[in-house]
């Protein structure tokens, strides 16, 4: 009875501590490294086009005070089912144009540093007793089997503005489930949900044109540049313990009772670095577009003093900047 009591514990003990030879990002949460990258360029890929489609569709946008109907219908047909692969600032003039010229070839990088560990624990231990006249004599025996494997993988991805938008919409389209490869947040295993690059991008955005955005401490006078760094760690952890205890029938050493523990510890600690930057015409564009975009003031008062002069010119840099704020989410 004892064997077949402790071959099952054994059985359930390994199914609990199923351990992974070369453990990856799927052992837990089911996605591989090529479905986590390909759902957070997706996600870029929104974001960029979001921000683009959003601002030229928006009935308040202006641009040295007044309203680039063109422009507008333009980006209307895309928001209505133009292919996306036909955007570009050609399409576009005067300031519009330039604007866009700017983020247009902006560069993107993606730093992943997927570090994975797992340990897995087996461990058995039996009492046996002797009763004898007028005492007792026990005895335990111990046994460990414990086992760890990590793997750390590295790597860097990079795409552009205008490579992101010019991505195959079956790209970030799953055809097979039916569904959109840009999914939600994941708070379990953030890697494999939305980690917020759209935000970034719209930051991006308002600090290169109205924050004077520079270049890394390195080199800040260089082009516009943006980096976050995300960490993410999720643990997992679990046990069994299961008991047998016997009932003495003779008086020679025998089997008290048997009980086998065993354990498994994951810990996933991934870090994401997204990094942003000018690159191309947009360099040489940025630096008259900010003495221009403020230029033509949206509010006019009457400001006596230098103090109310400075006060209604931070309105209308406020106003200018809300006009730049996307308003149209679009997934082509």
């Amino acid at each position: 009875m004892f064997s077949r009591v402790r071959a099952g514990a054994v059985g359930i003990a390994f199914l609990l501590t199923g351990c992974a030879i070369h453990p990856l990002p799927e052992d837990v949460s089911g996605v591989p490294t090529y479905v986590i990258v390909r759902q957070i360029r997706c996600e870029a890929r929104q974001a960029v086009i979001q921000n683009a489609i959003g601002w030229l569709t928006d009935e308040q946008n202006q641009i040295e005070g007044k309203v680039d109907p063109a422009s507008r219908a333009i980006g209307l047909e895309f928001q209505n089912g133009r292919s996306i692969q036909q955007f570009s600032p050609k399409l576009f003039k005067g300031k519009v144009h330039d604007i866009i010229a700017v983020f247009y070839n902006a560069g993107v990088a993606y730093t992943f540093d997927l570090d994975m560990s797992e340990i897995n624990n087996l461990d058995p231990q039996i009492d046996l007793l002797n009763p004898f006249h007028g005492g007792k004599f026990t005895m335990g025996i111990k046994g460990g089997f414990d086992r760890k494997r990590e793997n750390e993988r590295l790597f860097t991805v990079s795409d552009s503005f205008s490579g992101l938008i010019h991505l195959p919409d079956d790209y970030c389209m799953d055809r097979v489930a039916n569904r959109n490869y840009v999914v939600s947040e994941n708070y379990i295993y953030p890697i494999t949900g939305r980690i917020g690059v759209s935000r970034m991008v719209q930051d991006f955005i308002e600090l290169t044109l109205f924050g004077s955005l520079g270049g890394p401490a390195s080199k800040p006078n260089g082009p516009p540049t943006l980096a976050d760094q995300l960490s993410f760690t999720t643990e997992l952890s679990g046990s069994i313990s299961p008991t047998v205890t016997f009932t003495p029938l003779t008086h020679g050493l025998q089997v008290a009772d048997a009980s086998l523990s065993a354990s498994v510890d994951r810990k996933d600690f991934h870090k994401v670095t997204v990094g942003l930057a000018l690159a191309g015409p947009g360099v040489k564009l940025i630096a008259p577009l900010r003495t221009t975009l403020f230029a033509t003031p949206l509010i006019t008062a009457h400001a006596p003093t230098a103090g109310e002069q400075n006060a209604v010119q931070a309105v209308n840099q406020f106003l200018t900047l809300k006009l730049f704020a996307p308003t149209v989410i679009v997934t082509p």
